[in-house]
Formats: C-alpha cells, sequence, structure tokens
C-alpha cells in the first residue's frame, strides 16, 4: 500500500490534472456569479456535479489502459456513428435540435460531445497503424472519413456548433500523421470551396450571423446584438474588471447565455485583463504540458491520441474566444472547462483521463 501511494503520485502527470481542476474550479466560479440571483441560480450546484462526475470518469479512463481502447476504437467509433444517426431519424427535438437523450431527474446527454472521444481513439488507432514519415492516400481518405462521417451526422440533428469542434481533429491528424506540401494546397482549396458551398445550406439566422460578423453595425439589435454585447462586456472589464459578481453586462441580462458560450466575455468583464491573462496562460501550461506527454508516450498510438486531443481542445478554446471577440462568427461552441454543460464538461474530463493515462504508461514495465 505505502508502495503504491509512493508510485501513483509520480506515474499520474499531477501538472496536467490540476490544471484541469483549475480551470474547472474557474469555470464553476463563473456560472455562480453569471447565474446567482436569477432564475437559473440552480445551475451552479449541477456544475458542481457534473465536474465530480467529470472527475470519476476520467478515472475510469485512468484506470483502462489506453493501448486496449485503441485496439477496439472501430467498434466504439461503429457504435457511436449508429448514437448519431438514430438521434436524427427518432429523437425527441429540444430547442430546435434532436441533439439530447433524457435520462431523468431533469437531466440530458448529448451524445454528440461525447463523440469526440471515439473519433480521437480511431485516429490515433490509424495513424499508430501508418507510421511512414508521409502519410499513404488511403490512410489520407480513412481520416477524412472518420471525421467527415460524423459531422454530417451531427449537421442533421442540427447542431452546427459540435460539428465544427469535430474539424480540427483533421488537421491534427494531418499534420501530426505526416503530409506532402501539395495536399496541404488540394486541402486549401477543397476547403475554401467547401465553405463557400455550404452557404446555401445554412439556416437564415446563421446566415445573419455571417452577415453582422462580416458587418458589425449591421442589425444591433437583431442577429448583431450578442457580439456587440460581448465586445461591450470585455472593454469594459478594463485591467482588473469590475469584481466578481459585478458585472453590469452580465448581471443585468445584456449579455446573452453568459454561462455557457459568451462565459469568456462575462469573465473579462468581471476579471478585466488580469483575469484573461490568467485564464491564457492556464490553457497555454495546459498544451505545453499535454505536448510533453506525447512526446514522453511509450508509442506512437499514445502520442498520437494525446496529440489528437489537445488539438481538439484548443481547438475548441481558440474558437469561442474568437466569437467572443467578434474575430469569427458566432457559432454556438462551448469554452472547455468553462461553458455550463454536463455533457461537454463531462466528455472534456474523459479526454483528460486518456491523456493521464498514456502518462502513466509511458514506462514499458507498466
Amino acid at each position: 500500500m505505502s508502495r503504491l501511494a509512493e508510485v501513483l503520485p509520480r506515474r499520474i502527470d499531477l501538472r496536467f490534472l490540476l490544471l484541469a481542476a483549475l480551470l474547472t474550479v474557474f469555470g464553476i466560479v463563473m456560472v455562480i456569479s453569471t447565474t446567482a440571483g436569477s432564475p437559473r441560480g440552480d445551475l451552479a450546484g449541477k456544475q458542481v456535479l457534473f465536474a465530480v462526475l467529470g472527475l470519476i470518469a476520467a478515472g475510469v479512463f485512468l484506470a483502462v489502459d489506453y493501448r486496449i481502447l485503441l485496439q477496439y476504437s472501430p467498434g466504439l467509433y461503429g457504435l457511436t456513428l449508429l448514437v448519431l444517426l438514430w438521434l436524427p431519424l427518432f429523437g425527441k427535438r429540444i430547442a430546435g435540435s434532436k441533439s439530447w437523450i433524457k435520462i431523468g431527474g431533469g437531466f440530458q446527454l448529448q451524445p454528440s460531445e461525447f463523440a469526440r472521444i471515439s473519433i480521437a481513439l480511431l485516429l490515433a488507432w490509424i495513424l499508430e497503424n501508418d507510421d511512414r514519415p508521409i502519410l499513404k492516400t488511403r490512410t489520407i481518405v480513412a481520416i477524412a472519413a472518420a471525421v467527415g462521417v460524423p459531422v454530417l451526422l451531427v449537421l442533421l440533428q442540427p447542431d452546427l456548433g459540435v460539428a465544427l469542434t469535430y474539424l480540427p481533429f483533421i488537421a491534427g491528424a494531418l499534420f501530426f500523421g505526416g503530409l506532402k506540401g501539395r495536399w496541404w494546397a488540394a486541402l486549401l482549396i477543397a476547403g475554401t470551396l467547401a465553405v463557400g458551398g455550404s452557404w446555401f445550406l445554412l439556416k437564415d439566422y446563421q446566415k445573419d450571423r455571417i452577415r453582422t460578423f462580416l458587418d458589425p453595425n449591421l442589425a444591433a439589435r437583431g442577429a448583431g446584438y450578442q457580439v456587440r454585447q460581448a465586445r461591450i462586456a470585455i472593454g469594459s472589464g478594463g485591467i482588473l474588471g469590475k469584481g466578481w459578481k459585478q458585472g453590469t453586462q452580465s448581471r443585468l441580462g445584456f449579455l446573452p447565455v453568459r454561462h455557457t458560450d459568451f462565459i469568456f466575455a462575462a469573465l473579462a468583464e468581471e476579471w478585466g485583463f488580469v483575469g484573461v491573462a490568467v485564464l491564457l496562460g492556464a490553457y497555454g501550461f495546459l498544451i505545453a504540458r499535454a505536448l510533453a506527454i506525447a512526446r514522453d508516450a511509450r508509442d506512437r498510438g499514445g502520442s498520437m491520441l494525446v496529440l489528437l486531443l489537445i488539438v481538439n481542445i484548443a481547438g475548441q478554446f481558440l474558437v469561442n474566444v474568437a466569437m467572443n471577440v467578434g474575430v469569427l462568427p458566432t457559432t454556438g461552441i462551448t469554452l472547455p472547462f468553462l461553458s455550463y454543460g454536463g455533457s461537454s464538461l463531462i466528455a472534456t474530463w474523459c479526454m483528460v483521463g486518456l491523456v493521464l493515462s498514456v502518462a502513466y504508461r509511458r514506462y514499458v514495465n507498466v
């Protein structure tokens, strides 16, 4: 027992774990602030419960050898696709989309958030089986299909925000797997054409968001309202912020969905530049620590798994912040660890558990 107590702290990457915990606590503090005194005042307690469940889920993923999960990743991925296909066909429409499964007690589960885990495992398994410096064409096609199919299924729900969170997986897999320069050029052209063509598939409210992104003064009280209020909140925070629970944009209800998509703007208003700098620093150290874990992983599969997971988290973080400051159109993407939401938080902590599993088994004799 004493030996176990001695070994565990050395093999569990405590720095990565503590950084993830710090960000989660930061999120709970902001959910308390943004919902206090409102009809949503009970959300903070739920977020604490989600954090505890996430920590337990991370422990489960830490206990399971990631090499076993990689071995069974095609099957896990197949089950994930069946669930994602079931939702648009037979799911119940909630808040305009068929993305949720009711589990009782007032709680709902969003399977598309957990699909990120299956996608990452399958991509890592694919890359583990193609260890050449430059990816083979069939591997590139497999990567595109592994991400493209769930993207299409989630778009059918429809949930554009979650579907976009899958895209960093393609860039990460191709970059770390090894891709010829001409393929990058082809992807750039294909991506540009796809973005242009997707305009005709967007719903009216999504087109309005892009129009207001291109012209912030357009529809200031309509589609552009969210971004304008977020910018006002961020700018009014100054250096030190207005103080916890003192954000007027947030507390008076001017800032929409301040506990989920726009929690970054609420944080900037209350904690100012200093708070934002601390948040960015925490994310930076988390990413750096994950890169170190990927470097020290015992095999290519573990290394690729960690890289893909952290690329997904970092990509989601960057898009959310860019959306809050008006650099990208509003897309409904949550801020990892901070935004309110059980599925998002628990799924992210599952990813933390996988990273810790790779770090724990970095030694050959484990």
